[in-house]
C-alpha cells in the first residue's frame, strides 16, 4: 500500500522519510553519503526504535513544507520555539552550539559591541530559517539591510566578495561553512552573540498525523542515549 508519505512493507512495518538540510555539522551531504552530529543520532534513534528511516536532503524552506504534510515524516536539525511547538511532534534536544554575528578580519570599520549595533550593518539569512525572525527582532529589515536567499551559500558568496557586512554561524558550524569556501576560519572575527532565549536547542520534528507511539519510542530512546555520554561520542567524529 502506497501514499505520499504513508509507507508500509509487507511486515506493517512503517518507513518513516526523515528530511533534512545541508547544514553541517549536524546534517549534510560529505561525497553523496548523509551524516553528521544529529543526523548520526537520529540514524541511531530508528535502528533503536526498531523503525525503517530513509532519509532526502532538501533545501530548508521545502523540508519544512513537506514534514507538514506527510504523514510518516521528520525533519531534523529544527529550532524549537513557541510558533513552531503546536506544528510538530518534538524528539529531543539533540545537539546545538551557541549563535554569534561574524565579519571579514580586514573589515576593521565594522565592529558592534553588542546587540543593539548590529542592525547598522547588512546581513544575510536564508528565508524560513529560525534566525529570520530573531534579527528582525533586533532591527533588520527586508529591503534595507536584510537579505534573505535560498541557501546559506548564496550569502557565503556575497560576504566574501565584501557585498554583505555580517553573517551569523554557530559555534560548531562555521568552521564547515567556511572551509566549503577554501577558507579556515583566520579570515572572519566573531563579534556579538545573537541571543536564542527563545529557542529550546535542536530537535527531530514529526508530523502531527504521526503514531504517538512512535514519538514517545524515539523519546525513550534519546533518554538512553544522551544518558551513555551526552552525545560526547557523535559530536567527537565532527568537532574536536
Amino acid at each position: 500500500m502506497f501514499s505520499l508519505g504513508f509507507t508500509f512493507t509487507c511486515a506493517a512495518k512503517p518507513i518513516i522519510t526523515i528530511f533534512t538540510e545541508q547544514f553541517p555539522p549536524y546534517n549534510f551531504s560529505n561525497k553523496g553519503q548523509l551524516q553528521g552530529i544529529n543526523l548520526d543520532i537520529v540514524r541511531t534513534l530508528c535502528e533503536l526504535s526498531q523503525v525503517e528511516c530513509k532519509f532526502e536532503l532538501l533545501p530548508w524552506a521545502r523540508a519544512y513544507d513537506l514534514v507538514q504534510k506527510n504523514q510518516l515524516s521528520g525533519l531534523v536539525s529544527t529550532a524549537r520555539s513557541a510558533e513552531r511547538e503546536d506544528l510538530f511532534y518534538w524528539v529531543g534536544p539533540l545537539v546545538s552550539s551557541r549563535t554569534f554575528f561574524y565579519r571579514l578580519r580586514d573589515n576593521k570599520h565594522i565592529n558592534p559591541t553588542d546587540i543593539t549595533q548590529v542592525s547598522a550593518y547588512t546581513l544575510g539569512v536564508v528565508r524560513g530559517n529560525i534566525y529570520e525572525g530573531l534579527v528582525e527582532s533586533i532591527g533588520f529589515q527586508q529591503d534595507k539591510n536584510l537579505l534573505k536567499v535560498a541557501h546559506h551559500y548564496e550569502y557565503m558568496n556575497l560576504f566574501f566578495k565584501n557585498k554583505i557586512d555580517l553573517i551569523l554561524g554557530s559555534e560548531f558550524a562555521l568552521d564547515y561553512q567556511l572551509q566549503q569556501f577554501g577558507h579556515g576560519g583566520k579570515e572572519v572575527v566573531k563579534l556579538v552573540e545573537l541571543p536564542v532565549n527563545t529557542l529550546q536547542g535542536n530537535y527531530l520534528v514529526f508530523n502531527k498525523e504521526m503514531p504517538i507511539e512512535i514519538v514517545e519510542r524515539f523519546n525513550e530512546q534519546l533518554e538512553k542515549l544522551k544518558a551513555v555520554d551526552n552525545f560526547d561520542a557523535y559530536r567527537h567524529r565532527y568537532v574536536q
